[in-house]
Parts: C-alpha cells; structure tokens; sequence
C-alpha cells in the first residue's frame, strides 16, 4: 500500500506511522496516533494497577481475618471438649452413688450403665469434633473465594477490553486526520501552482501592457496561452472535496442513470461523499482523490 505526503517532508505509510525523508531514508517520527495511544496505554496501565492494588489489599485483609477466625475456633472447641468431660464425670460420680445406695455397684446392670455412659462420652465429643472441622471447612473455602485467580483475571479483561475499544477510536481518528492532512495538503499545492500560474499571467499581461506598439508580436500568443493554461489549469481543479466527488466520471454516470429512470433514485438514494463515508480508510479516501487528479 503506498505512503502518502501530508506536509512538507512529511509522509505516512499505510500503519499510520509518520516519517520524514532525509536523502531518501525513513527517519520515522512520533505521530498524533502515537502520543495519544501512549497516554491512553499509561491512564489503562494505572487503571489495572490501581484495581489489582485495591483487590489484593482487600484480599489479604480478609484472609488474615480468616486466620485469625482458625486461631480462635481451637480453644473454643477445646473448652466444649473439656466442658463434655466435665459433665460426663458429673454423672458417672451420681451414677455410682446412686448404685451405691441401691447395693448393685457389682451387677450386670451396673457394667451396662458404665458402658452407656462411656459412649454417651465419646459420642458428645465426636460431635464437637465434626463441628470444628465443618468450621475449618468453611473458613477455608472463604479463603479460596478470596484467592480465586479468575478475580485478577476478571479486571484484566475488562480494562484490557476498554482500553481496547479506545485505541481503535482513537485509530479510526488518526486516520480522519490523515485523510484531512492530506486533503489540506494537496490543496495548499494547488493553490501554490494557482498563484504560480497567476502571477505568470500578470506578468505577461505586464509585458504586453508596457510594450505597446513596438511589443513583439510573437509575445502576444505566448501571453494568451499562459493565460490559457492558467484557466485550463484552474478549470480543472474542483474547489471542493463535494465538487470533486461530483465530478468524478463514476458518479456523473450514476446521476445521469438517475436523471433517465426514478427508480433507479430508490436504489442509490443521495451519494455520500468521500469524507463522510464510514466504510473507506483514510488511503481509499486518497487513492479517488489521486486518480480524480490524475485524470
């Protein structure tokens, strides 16, 4: 795809990349596109930090709420251990008086009656067991909420997903604003071979004017055919991007389809120019406008 010149010793290549040319090598320098994709790359940068800074900080606050909450859940179950005991040997001491009083301390009751208790002890403490580790659980999987790598993953997505969407605006805009460099720049061209062609006319109108009778006769048609090719010069270049368009063979066939047939008015409707297309890049824009002049 080739470069395009938009200024003076100022070039872009179809990356949008801006360089100048010195003795005929690239020298490549920053262009609109770039500085505002670098601010734009450190606002997205220190978005993410911030977020990440802020999840993490959050992350490890908890976490070590967590921890302390498992430092604290030991002696509390211990406490219910030791409470059970205690309970447990309160009434093993009444058991054991009770059967006293009553002379059957050597039976198969008695034996019977040791037993159950015993398994009513164990019982009471596998219970507190199995709620201390049903906590343990539950602590854990908290910190495993917390730590759940897909959260860090979630906010880079989503800044990367922003920051996306704002560098290709902002690329689609840089490539407006090559497209208008470039428009500006053939027109300044233009307007310099004008006045180049004009102040060629006045002159050889100025010599015609001062000469007289004794002017030169063969000057008189060097005169007139610069002030033709001046006039030819000016006819052909449209004085607008709209006049350019419309001027293209293309759509003077398309308008004169138009003109013959209505229906053919529903099909195409009103012509968009050139710089207002939003399907055509900023070189296909250029590339009708070069062909136009090159015609």
């Amino acid at each position: 795809m080739a470069d395009y010149q938009i200024g003076d010793n100022l070039y872009a290549d179809s990356t949008g990349k801006y360089y100048n040319l010195n003795n005929g090598a690239k020298s490549f320098v920053d262009s609109p596109f770039d500085t505002l994709s670098n601010k734009l790359n450190q606002v997205y940068d220190q978005q993410r930090k911030t977020q990440l800074d802020q999840l993490r900080q959050q992350r490890d606050k908890a976490i070590g709420g967590f921890n302390q909450q498992k430092k604290e859940l030991a002696p509390v179950y211990q406490n219910q251990r030791n409470q059970a005991d205690v309970v447990n040997a309160q009434n093993v001491t009444r058991l054991r008086e009770l059967m006293a009083a009553n002379g059957i301390n050597a039976s198969g009751e008695n034996l019977t009656t040791q037993a159950n208790m015993a398994s009513s002890r164990q019982s009471a403490l596998g219970e507190i067991t199995n709620n201390e580790n049903m906590a343990y659980r539950d602590i854990d999987r908290q910190i495993a909420e917390v730590n759940d790598p897909s959260r860090e993953q979630s906010i880079y997505n989503n800044i990367e997903t922003e920051r996306s969407k704002a560098l290709a605006d902002a690329y689609a805009q840089s490539q407006q604003d090559i497209y208008q460099r470039y428009i500006d720049w053939r027109n300044y061209q233009m307007q310099l071979k004008e006045m180049e062609e004009a102040a060629k006319a006045r002159a050889a109108s100025s010599r015609r004017s001062s000469g007289g009778s004794s002017t030169n006769v063969s000057s008189t048609p060097q005169a007139t055919a610069s002030v033709q090719a001046y006039n030819q010069v000016k006819s052909k270049q449209p004085t607008s991007a709209i006049d350019r368009y419309y001027s293209s063979p293309a759509i003077q066939k398309v308008e004169a389809m138009k003109a013959k047939n209505n229906s053919l008015a529903r099909l195409f409707g009103d012509p968009v120019p050139p710089a207002q297309s939003p399907y055509l890049t900023a070189w296909e824009k250029m590339r009708m406008f070069q062909s136009d002049y090159a015609r």
